[in-house]
């Protein structure tokens, strides 16, 4: 079986379940059917696949769920059963948004081909751009392909599932709190027992409440982590997006990439697809407010503030500023635009050839834009700019020392 350690109650996901049930049954009947589940990642597809291995036990299969994270594990092609080679069976699959068309047909060959006893396949997969529907792959007129798309949980579902793992309901502070998750499953979980786990939630009784609203440090390090795993121009359009709001256009976000919209299309469906944003008539909103709420937690403020100008337009003409104390001088006041963000993404760790790719510059032009940076600032290295951008001060402009070519 898939997993070891026993599930807890499978919550919000009673239509999936009986419309699995109802698909397995028909392999009782003589029909090979091809089952996905699909959706965004942490939607509880995995826990979806084992409770229909657990239904296609309950019906009677041959259950086999060797094979997961798309590869076969050792143990012959062959999962019948050898003492009724006739007995219908069922196969496992998870992670399989990394097998395609011909990887699957492979699959099914292996397990006996058109012929042989009814058996069913239940691939979970994520809901990707680039891993089309499965149909065409099962060529017998008596087969069948069924997809189950799962989305995020109802309300109602989202708070048991938070009291399954706090072990009490939560109460109405901690719920508005909880649902700022929009029914994400892992998402909630990871809120809820992070919360737990850090003092922010007590548990008295019957009831779990709010002691303190804070994002426990485990959720924040996973989303960012998770982000990391995409490429460069998914996390700069997600970073843009979180920057202008959590409802934006798309034609805004396009200005601020400098890109014509029809460039970034591809780059919209992956982060639709992930579930991060959705997209209605050219709005971009975020499937919920913590996600949102995480991203925006990494940008500096001066950053944000930078690529909000951007998106306005060119900036207008303001009455020259007084003279100020230069220790207490907001360091982005003396940077262009151009300058504060770049500056903001130094302090990101972000080295000159990535800042380069995120802004569709040259690493010569950042290169030349940090080297103004310094000289404005008064500093010689990109710890000390660190530092200034950190503090949110730095010196007035003026003579500086030669600098080395900023790394």
């Amino acid at each position: 079986m898939l997993g070891a350690v026993p599930d807890a109650p499978l919550r919000g996901r009673e239509a999936e379940v009986d419309r699995l049930t109802s698909l397995i049954g028909h392999v009782m009947a003589g029909r090979c059917t091809l089952i996905t589940i699909e959706g965004p990642p942490g939607c509880g597809k995995s826990r979806l696949l084992r409770e229909s291995m657990r239904i296609a036990e309950d019906f009677g299969l041959s259950v086999c769920a060797k094979y997961t994270d798309g590869a076969c594990s050792a143990g012959g092609p062959s999962r019948r059963d050898p003492e009724d080679p006739h007995r219908p069976y069922a196969v496992a699959v998870d992670n399989a948004h990394h097998l395609d068309h011909e990887d699957v047909r492979s699959l099914i060959a292996r397990e006996g081909g058109p012929d042989g006893p009814a058996r069913v396949w239940i691939l979970a997969r994520r809901a990707s751009a680039g891993a089309p529907p499965l149909e065409g792959v099962l060529l017998s007129p008596t087969a069948g392909t069924e997809r189950v798309k799962l989305g995020t949980l109802p309300a109602g579902a989202a708070m048991a599932l938070a009291a399954d793992a706090l072990g009490a309901p939560p109460d109405a502070g901690l719920a508005r709190v909880l649902g700022r998750a929009g029914g994400h499953p892992r998402r909630l979980l990871e809120l809820a027992q992070g919360m737990l786990e850090e003092g922010s939630i007590a548990v008295d009784g019957y009831r779990a409440r709010l002691v303190t609203d804070r994002l426990p440090r485990r959720l924040v390090e996973r989303v960012e982590s998770s982000l990391m795993g995409y490429s460069p121009e998914f996390r700069q359009m997600v970073r843009v997006a979180a920057a202008l709001g959590n409802e934006v256009s798309f034609e805004k976000v396009a200005r601020v990439l400098n890109e014509a919209p029809t460039a970034l299309l591809p780059t919209l469906d992956e982060v639709v697809a992930a579930g991060v944003l959705e997209n209605s008539a050219g709005r971009l909103t975020f499937r919920d407010e913590l996600l949102h709420r995480l991203i925006t937690g990494w940008m500096p403020e001066t950053v944000r503030d930078a690529l909000r100008g951007q998106a306005s337009g060119p900036p207008r003409p303001t009455a020259p500023a007084l003279p100020a104390e230069p220790e207490a001088a907001p360091y982005g006041e003396h940077l262009s635009d151009q300058e504060a963000l770049i500056a903001g993404l130094v302090h990101e760790g972000l080295t000159n050839r990535q800042i380069a790719r995120r802004l569709g510059l040259s690493p010569h032009t950042v290169n030349y834009h940090l080297r103004k940076v310094f000289r404005k600032l008064g500093v010689a290295s990109r710890v000390d700019l660190t530092r200034v951008v950190r503090g949110g001060t730095g010196k007035a402009p003026g003579p500086a020392p030669a600098l080395a070519p900023p790394a």
